[in-house]
């Protein structure tokens, strides 16, 4: 392994790679190189006649270089991870920004560094607990006592260690003519984007330095993180786009494709499962291309287009939210399954694209137990219209659970689900790749309800857990990798005593939105003390906490990955210093985080070895 990398600095330089002619930028064009501590990036410049000139440099003395110019300044090289957003001077206009993609990072491959020492996964899972940061993840940990001892954050019987890490998260923002900064729906004004960034050196100068933007002259939610959106097609797709596109570049030119739809392309069963709606917009970006996560019915219409194998979440439209019955559903109530005629082809005698389909917990609990015959492909939607147990009202007191209140009994919980998926798509021979999504983590970190939260995530560890012990008793680590992360960070968790609100108003767990206003962060009214991670009260206890925001924020989530090319993650690292010094201790971290595209990049590199080997296999036998 390489050497440790100063703070805030790439661990593995990206190898200089030749441009082909297609991706050369047009005469007069100019490229600006922002300095930054986290990768290369290259900045929007606005063409103009007095704006023409050579790009900034960029010194050995201040890191590597990036990028070669001709006179004309059209790039000679540049490292794969690098993008550029430009302006072209077309008859004496600016013409509409065009991201010109450079090599392997836009042909939807990994690196070659990756691709030449890939080991082979079968199969691939992914588990996103959405919405959830170091703080937050410490939280439940922490309620659980079991911070550093889940299952996948030690080693395992077999000695397969995890690999422990971070992930930064950032999407593209739209920018108009101007370079000013605009809200995502107003994509029509849009002349270009530019990237949010994670750089630590300016992370910890201000506690608001992770959603910026929310504040003072910009003041546009968004527009400094991520959404669901966004930030699941990073995963899946490793390319960067604006908040709310869902497997599509910035302006809707371009589709991009998947994880999963690579893996169908490779022979394997795919699937993606969600405690919420199985349409929302991390179960979606498993496989659906569209210009907006809102667009449920499209969404699940594509999802459910007979190729991705296993679908399973919420959006039940004969359910509420809350999972009581609903006697007469509106036609809105069916958008989360496709509309009211895909749903009825779905419910009914002929069925939708070939699918079985379950709604009962006993259904569920019998394909996770292999009881009776599994089916080739199977939709499975939960009896709740919005999520499994998060928007549950009035049911019985329960004080071994955090809110104090009893479980939906009716629905099923991640673990009974993941394992039923994991029992159908296991059938395919040449192996699977799903998605495992705790999506209701997000909806009580917007709410800042830390309770709920946390039973959330519980729910979620539960899940990891029985995946753990389904890939060691029906696979193994040498044909498997597992990764769990987040999407983003929801809420501004900090520990208490972070901040200080000007009302005086202790944190609580209230519908009340001005009450809420008043107890979250506001730079412009509150004092703010210092950086504090949650303060652990022992097991069972709710951590000492604040909510900052009620929006999603900037910083790094967590990341462990178990077992076939988990390694490789040391492949992309760069480095926090002072993340560390908040959060690693609980889980032996040392501040190393990668860019969330490196996930897919992994993933991607160890199918295709797999699939390789396996032809050249098949190619051998037939011979």
């Amino acid at each position: 392994m390489a050497a440790a990398a100063p703070a805030g600095t790439a661990k593995m330089p990206a190898p200089i790679m030749p441009l082909t002619a297609s991706t050369q930028m047009p005469q007069g064009v100019i490229c600006r190189i922002r300095p930054s501590s986290r990768a290369i990036r290259l900045a929007p410049a606005l063409v103009s006649q007095r704006q023409r000139g050579p790009a900034w440099p960029w010194r050995a003395s201040q890191g590597a270089p990036d990028m070669s110019w001709t006179r004309d300044k059209t790039p000679l090289a540049c490292r794969h991870q690098t993008r550029c957003f430009a302006d072209t001077k077309e008859t004496g206009a600016m013409s509409r920004y065009r991201m010109l993609t450079f090599i392997a990072a836009l042909a939807l491959a990994p690196a070659p560094a990756l691709a030449a020492e890939a080991p082979q996964a079968r199969n691939v899972i992914l588990m996103i607990s959405d919405g959830i940061g170091f703080n937050g993840w410490l939280a439940a940990d922490y309620y659980e006592g079991r911070a550093g001892a889940q299952p996948y954050q030690v080693t395992r019987p077999d000695g397969t260690a995890p690999y422990i890490g971070a992930s930064a998260h950032y999407a593209l923002r739209l920018i108009d003519g101007d370079g000013a900064v605009l809200a995502n729906d107003q994509i029509d004004a849009a002349r270009g984007v530019e990237e949010q960034y994670y750089d630590p050196r300016d992370r910890w100068t201000r506690l608001e330095g992770a959603f910026y933007n929310d504040f003072g002259d910009v003041s546009i939610a968004y527009t400094s993180y991520t959404d669901s959106g966004a930030a699941g097609t990073a995963l899946h797709s490793g390319r960067k786009t604006s908040p709310g596109r869902l497997n599509m570049n910035w302006d809707g030119a371009q589709t991009l494709e998947t994880i999963a739809h690579i893996a169908h392309e490779q022979g394997r069963a795919t699937g993606a499962i969600a405690t919420v709606q199985v349409s929302h917009a991390t179960p979606a970006s498993t496989w659906a291309q569209v210009e907006h996560r809102g667009m449920y019915a499209e969404i699940f219409r594509q999802m459910a287009d007979g190729r991705l194998d296993v679908m399973m979440g919420a959006g039940h439209p004969f359910f509420d939210g809350g999972g009581r019955p609903v006697a007469e559903p509106e036609d809105r109530d069916f958008r989360f399954v496709g509309g009211r005629q895909t749903w009825e082809a779905l419910t009914g005698e002929t069925g939708l694209n070939g699918y079985a389909y379950i709604e009962a917990r006993e259904e569920f609990e019998a394909l996770a137990e292999g009881r009776g015959e599994l089916p080739g492909s199977l939709v499975g939607i939960v009896r709740s219209n919005a999520a499994t147990q998060a928007l549950r009202m009035d049911y019985p007191e329960d004080p071994s659970n955090p809110s104090g209140m009893a479980f939906n009994p009716d629905v099923p919980d991640l673990a009974t689900m993941s394992l039923a998926s994991l029992n159908v798509l296991n059938q395919n021979p040449d192996g699977f790749f799903i998605m495992i999504e705790g999506g209701a983590v997000d909806w009580m970190g917007h709410a800042n309800n830390m309770p709920r939260f946390i039973e959330e995530q519980m729910d979620f560890n539960a899940a990891v857990a029985a995946v753990i012990d389904w890939v060691e008793a029906h696979s193994s680590w040498d044909e498997t990798l597992l990764i769990v992360t987040s999407d983003h960070e929801t809420g501004g968790i900090w520990g208490e005593g972070t901040f200080e609100p000007a009302s005086g108003l202790p944190q609580q767990i209230t519908l009340d939105q001005d009450i809420l206003n008043q107890t979250r962060f506001d730079p412009e009214r509150d004092r703010f003390v210092e950086f504090r991670a949650v303060q652990d009260r022992g097991a069972g206890e709710i951590p000492g906490h604040q909510f900052a925001s009620g929006n999603h924020t900037n910083d790094l989530v967590p990341l462990w990955a178990l077992g076939a090319g988990s390694h490789l993650f040391t492949q992309f690292e760069r480095h926090d210093d002072f993340a560390a010094t908040l959060w690693g201790e609980p889980y032996g971290w040392d501040g190393n985080y990668v860019d969330n595209t490196a996930v897919f990049h992994v993933m991607n590199a160890v199918f295709a070895s797999e699939h390789r080997a396996r032809k050249d296999a098949q190619q051998q036998a037939a011979e």
